[in-house]
């Protein structure tokens, strides 16, 4: 009988440990009980920022599904004057921000706070016409622009960068004034800065620049008065420019290898499903109103978000293993176009392993 009752409790003993034991294994099988940067217990933490406009779209997948990758991960669009604030300073708050790439590099080219991981856009910049007007090509453009005046969004910022560098690629000589009544008086391409307004089909100008969505808007405001006559993107070759770049912190990268790779992984899917029939437009543009400080509106309407708009702002992910040689390239003629050196380190470039 002893030995009845020593058998049973040695068999309840073995039944209550192994419960104990299930209990502390891991309920996910591939769950080490770690954190994604291998601490016991850490989740990573990510500020993601992005400038209002074509960048946002960039992101608008992942803020539509509210996309974490295993951690906590905020979302913030904030207005593009801002954005290079969010990455400067003693404490920089991004861990993951897209900007211009001509700020990227000037502000962080060097490579030990922030490393690129890829470009997100290739350019969203297009000439503006009434309908009469010829429309700029490769083969015409250096003839059609002699005399001409050409009117352009900000003019000493990217808008008027890209334009100047197109310019210089085909030989257009230009001079750039802010006298809008004074005459020409040379076969120079005469550039003036505009602002949004100032675009119309009244306008004095021979061809007008203009980024999405306001171009497609123009157009359809105008009802055909103005025209799209041409592509900057185009024009400059090589499938666009390298315009704005998704950077990280450096050591947010050494730490959360992982995440990283899932995250640019959902950027570069991203593209697809801006573009897909099942995505409406009302849901990209919420996407990018639920993440703007309070009181804001973006840039983009659900009237003006067309799939021809979004495919116009050249929105997909290069990662930086790809795009490297452009991005430095396009630096390159930045820098001869202003006289200043605009340059990344090697050290700037994110390469995968």
């Amino acid at each position: 009988m002893k030995k009845f009752f020593a058998i049973a409790l040695s068999a309840l003993l073995f039944v209550f440990g192994a419960a104990f034991f299930a209990a502390c294994e891991p309920s996910d099988p591939g769950d080490d009980g770690k954190g994604p940067s291998g601490t016991p217990g850490e989740q990573v933490v990510a500020d993601v920022y992005a400038p209002d406009g074509a960048p946002a779209l960039a992101l608008a997948q992942l803020m539509a599904e509210d996309a974490q990758f295993g951690g906590k991960v905020t979302y913030h669009v904030v207005p593009a004057t801002t954005i290079q604030t969010y990455v400067t300073g003693e404490e920089p708050q991004a861990e993951l921000c897209i900007l211009p790439v001509n700020a990227a590099a000037q502000l962080l080219g060097k490579g030990d706070v922030y490393r690129m991981l890829g470009t997100v856009t290739h350019g969203n910049l297009y000439v503006l016409a009434s309908a009469a007007q010829e429309s700029l090509t490769a083969s015409n453009i250096a003839e059609l622009l002699k005399g001409s005046k050409i009117g352009c969004l900000q003019l000493n910022n990217f808008v008027g960068y890209a334009l100047r560098i197109v310019l210089d690629r085909y030989g257009v000589d230009y001079e750039i004034r802010e006298n809008k009544e004074e005459e020409n008086t040379s076969d120079k391409a005469y550039i003036y800065e505009v602002t949004a307004t100032e675009i119309t089909p009244a306008a004095s100008y021979d061809y007008m620049i203009a980024a999405e969505p306001a171009v497609s808007t123009k157009v359809a405001k105008t009802e055909g008065k103005l025209q799209v006559k041409g592509d900057l993107q185009e024009l400059y070759g090589e499938n666009g420019y390298p315009q704005a770049v998704l950077v990280a912190k450096a050591d947010f990268i050494a730490e959360n290898g992982k995440f990283i790779a899932d995250f640019t992984q959902a950027v570069a899917e991203n593209a697809e499903w801006l573009l897909a029939d099942t995505t409406q437009a009302s849901v990209v543009m919420q996407a990018v109103a639920d993440h703007l400080p309070d009181g804001a509106t973006p840039s983009f309407t659900a009237d003006n978000l067309t799939k021809e708009v979004i495919a116009n702002c050249a929105v997909r992910f290069d990662a930086a293993a790809s795009c490297k040689e452009r991005v430095n390239t396009f630096l390159a003629e930045l820098s001869d176009l202003l006289g200043k050196t605009f340059s990344a380190a090697d050290a700037f470039y994110y390469i995968a392993e």
